[in-house]
């Protein structure tokens, strides 16, 4: 019976990959893209014929779907991941419905696979009721847990590489270049020691070239990172550069800030470490030297013991 259910799930499986296969090749053959090289050109004249085709899923159910779960684009539920997945360097505009598919696949296909495989053994109808509970959740909750691990990595290597970023600007913007130039600079010169600001510090180059203010530029670096470090950067250069003040002092005290923080943050760990190394010293070093000292003089007494016994 478990080898006749493990055929059946593998061509299950097997038929559930070719046919995804055939879809995407037939979506992308070499025909179906000449055939829609302009497919606005006859749009009005195939509007009627379009609207008469049925869709999987009706538009106004789609919309009361979207209301109660608050997946709409503009609902601060898909504003708030997308924050997120900005944070963790995802940029794509399908990261969203990969992201929300991740989970609803993991919060159904997980346990129908587990009651799959179970069901078969009569010793395992127990955990039929325990186990897909804790895989619904756990297949909800891991690509929430996994995002930010992809964040807090991130931003780690973000504070790590802003200093060296920051006395390049100051170098630069001190040689006479602008602030614009310094940027686009401090980006190339960090693109293969620290590649996560490098991008960052180009793509509030490509925004500003692109026509957008630097202030909201600037705006825009500090959402994208969520870094306390960045975010207190940025406002300091829009002061700056509202108020008409030098941008070099102004990036040359954020340096000084930064590394002071550093420091004072290493000497509280250094200052940390004795409190933590108790627990260890107790479980595992004591013992060991108490067996050593105690040791020897422990087997001389018992075997006086027993020659006085």
């Amino acid at each position: 019976m478990q080898i006749f259910q493990a055929i059946l799930f593998g061509l299950l499986m097997g038929g559930t990959v070719i046919f995804l296969g055939i879809f995407f090749q037939q979506r992308h053959s070499s025909v179906r893209r000449r055939l829609q090289v302009n497919p606005r050109v006859h749009a009005d004249l195939m509007r009627p014929l379009m609207e008469d085709k049925p869709a999987f899923i009706s538009p106004t159910l789609a919309q009361k779907l979207e209301e109660k779960l608050d997946l709409r684009k503009d609902g601060p539920t898909i504003k708030q991941l997308r924050a997120k997945l900005t944070q963790a360097g995802i940029y794509s505009e399908r990261a969203i419905p990969l992201f929300l598919g991740i989970k609803l696949g993991g919060l159904l296909v997980l346990p129908v696979l587990v009651i799959f495989i179970l069901w078969g053994g009569a010793s395992h109808r127990g955990l039929l009721m325990k186990i897909p509970i804790f895989l619904c959740a756990l297949g909800y909750i891991l690509p929430n847990f996994l995002l930010d691990r992809l964040i807090s990595s991130r931003q780690k290597k973000i504070r790590e590489s802003l200093p060296d970023a920051l006395d390049l600007l100051v170098v630069c913007v001190e040689a006479g270049q602008g602030l614009d130039a310094a940027v686009k600079r401090v980006s190339e010169d960090l693109r293969e020691s620290s590649p996560v600001i490098s991008q960052e510090l180009l793509l509030v180059n490509l925004e500003i070239m692109a026509g957008l203010n630097r202030q909201q530029a600037l705006r825009n670096l500090a959402e994208r990172t969520g870094v306390e470090e960045l975010i207190s950067l940025c406002n300091i250069l829009i002061q700056s550069e509202r108020f008409g003040t030098s941008i070099g002092q102004a990036l040359k005290t954020q340096s000084d800030y930064l590394r002071t923080a550093r420091r004072q943050n290493l000497e509280g760990m250094a200052a940390k470490t004795p409190v933590k190394l108790v627990f260890p010293m107790l479980l595992f070093i004591f013992p060991a030297i108490m067996v050593v000292l105690l040791g020897p003089a422990i087997i001389r007494l018992t075997e006086f013991f027993q020659k006085r016994g």
